[in-house]
């Protein structure tokens, strides 16, 4: 056969596909010509593929995500959280503070403890002469700090307040597999709400063994508390995050954890181990309060988490501060 005599198959044109002007509308311009880095970690942990995992997208300021793309990527990410890191300018002061944004695959947080202990880390990680960087947050400026080897420390910003205890029936009845003896204040018992910050608030629930906090599951829901109690959180609501936080005490002063949020288990929550931790320092009295706290165990994602609290003469919470480890274990390109 001579070259060029070979016939094309091509579809009749009748039986092409139209598309109108409406159709190549449907999609943003910005998805062939925008590309952004990320890079993920596992948080709480110096071993790779266990702690709580995170994906940082870089955003230099060439490029503006809209709240809705942020949603969508956190949500192709599909994990607990997602940070968006604006890259500062080249010529920036190394001291200016770098603006995140954390985002649930539903919401953006004011706050949370595993995504600034990690983009703390990969900064910091990244200027090996630099020891500190403060991160600018919904919730305010986090000051990060290196610390031993592969671990940082950060300030909390926190808007500390204890609600009380409140009979929210939901959170024990969602728990089949627990009897009365399992919890620390029985079946009947009621539960204390605290929050760190406005927009992050907890149910702490005491259980009684490391088996009992074995045998805890995820909530078909997300919670919602009752109005009694909604109306005494108030402001501290900032919004629709409550979660519930399962914790056990050990011999040693250890302390196991699981968190729920509705169908979600979070392998390590920053967050809600300083709301704890908060909580339990001003039980104990005035001083300086070093808690560890282990969580994901269950999981199979083993996280370590310290905290340091600083409780004043009036058992009010002064300071808190959040420490672990990091490692990454992924980068990429991603298109938007």
């Amino acid at each position: 056969m001579r070259r060029g005599s070979r016939k094309c198959h091509e579809m009749p044109h009748s039986r092409r596909p139209r598309y109108d002007s409406a159709y190549f509308k449907s999609f943003p311009s910005s998805t062939m010509s925008r590309h952004l880095k990320f890079t993920k970690l596992d948080v709480f942990t110096s071993t790779p593929y266990v702690g709580n995992p995170l994906a940082i997208v870089h955003l230099p300021n060439t490029i503006q995500l809209s709240q809705a793309e942020k949603l969508l990527i956190a949500r192709e990410f599909n994990l607990s959280e997602t940070v968006f890191l604006h890259e500062p300018d080249a010529d920036a002061d190394p001291a200016s503070p770098v603006v995140i944004d954390i985002f649930l695959t539903t919401a953006e947080l004011p706050f949370a403890g595993h995504p600034t202990v990690g983009t703390g880390f990969l900064l910091l990680s990244r200027t090996p002469g630099r020891e500190t960087v403060t991160l600018r947050a919904k919730a305010g400026d986090i000051p990060v700090v290196r610390g031993s080897p592969g671990r940082v420390r950060l300030q909390v910003p926190i808007d500390f307040k204890a609600h009380g205890a409140f009979s929210i029936p939901v959170v024990k009845d969602g728990q089949p597999r627990l009897a009365d003896a399992d919890y620390v204040n029985g079946l009947a018992g009621a539960e204390q709400v605290v929050s760190l910050v406005k927009g992050n608030t907890f149910v702490l629930v005491p259980v009684a063994s490391t088996a009992a906090l074995s045998r805890t599951q995820a909530y078909p829901n997300s919670l919602t508390l009752p109005d009694d109690a909604a109306a005494q959180v108030g402001a501290w609501l900032g919004g629709t995050f409550v979660a519930v936080y399962m914790f056990y005490e050990d011999a040693d002063g250890l302390i196991h954890t699981r968190m729920f949020d509705g169908t979600l288990e979070d392998p390590a929550t920053g967050a809600a181990a300083s709301t704890l931790s908060g909580w339990l320092a001003s039980k104990r009295g005035p001083g300086l309060h070093t808690i560890d706290i282990e969580q994901g165990v269950d999981m199979g994602r083993k996280s370590e988490i310290r905290v340091v609290v600083d409780v004043g003469e009036d058992r009010e919470i002064k300071s808190i501060a959040l420490e672990g480890a990091a490692v990454q274990v992924m980068e990429g390109v991603l298109d938007i």
